[in-house]
């Protein structure tokens, strides 16, 4: 039971969704605190939730597609109703606990991601190839928790003013960006899945050699707001920097074999694992210079 629970919530993507709101709040306040393992937890919640109504949503295309087939709703082994009611509540229980801590303004972003997740992207998916550009604008909601609660003020009262800062824009703009290249190569990787799945695919927009050449592209500007992101937080310890330098640079390397007419989209998988670690390395290695700027 406890297996199928993990498959439903996608907890080990959700889990790592949650640490963005961790990064996120070390990055502002430069330290750690109680109430930053609560807008963790929070946004943990949240996100299983909508996962697991996702896939409630789409057990019958899930069916159709190998790499999703067993999941608990699709195999059968749970019903719809059954994946109805974890996914409540789990995103009450998210909304109890954020209303908790950051009032109206947590409340209203947590029901932003339900909705924007489950009544808007994912029916426009069955619609359109191009669907995970507004979809990304999901991975933005969890760096937000955990910056507006590390800039919580003394009366407690949440705002939303701590987002227009510009290392939350830079460190916001990054999550954004990395969205899409991180989604188009599990489109290279699945392709067949989701066209069995009956989706459309930017694969099949672009055509094998433009979708490699595109998510290139995006996995450059990706670096780019990277780099962006670092000269805006001012991290200024030579250690942290030279790992960030070699980041990037593997993470362009890694990038280049997209470039390559014979890439066999098999290979996307290594691609994707070795670009994802370089950019998650990229915001705990900016994490760390915040909290050793603010401590030492």
């Amino acid at each position: 039971m406890i297996k199928h629970f993990l498959v439903l919530t996608k907890f080990h993507l959700s889990f790592a969704v949650s640490l963005s709101a961790l990064f996120a709040y070390v990055m502002a306040k430069g330290e750690f605190g109680i109430d930053m393992l609560t807008a963790t937890l929070g946004v943990l919640l949240v996100a299983l939730g909508v996962s697991a109504l996702n896939q409630v949503q789409e057990y019958k295309s899930d069916a159709l597609m190998d790499r999703t087939k067993h999941r608990p709703i699709a195999s059968g082994i749970w019903s719809p109703t059954t994946g109805v009611v974890i996914a409540l509540t789990l995103v009450v229980a998210s909304l109890v606990l954020i209303y908790d801590l950051l009032g109206l303004v947590g409340f209203n972003l947590f029901l932003f991601a339900f909705v924007w997740y489950n009544i808007v992207y994912t029916p426009l998916k069955k619609h359109s190839s191009l669907a995970v550009v507004p979809g990304a604008i999901l991975g933005v909601i969890p760096p937000a928790i955990g910056w507006i609660t590390a800039r919580l003020p003394e009366d407690g009262i949440a705002t939303y003013q701590s987002l227009a800062e510009a290392e939350f824009y830079a460190l916001g703009l990054f999550y954004f960006i990395w969205q899409i290249p991180h989604f188009w190569l599990l489109v290279m990787l699945f392709y067949v899945d989701y066209k069995d799945g009956g989706y459309p695919t930017a694969m099949r927009l672009f055509g094998k050699i433009s979708l490699q050449r595109v998510t290139f592209i995006w996995l450059v500007m990706t670096i780019q707001t990277g780099i962006f992101m670092v000269s805006i937080f001012k991290t200024d310890n030579y250690i942290i920097l030279g790992l960030l330098v070699v980041t990037g640079i593997f993470a362009f390397i890694s990038s280049l074999v997209l470039l390559s007419k014979d890439f066999n989209p098999k290979d996307a998988r290594k691609v994707f694992m070795r670009i994802n670690l370089s950019f998650l390395a990229t915001v705990i290695l900016v994490s760390i210079g915040e909290y050793i700027q603010f401590n030492f």
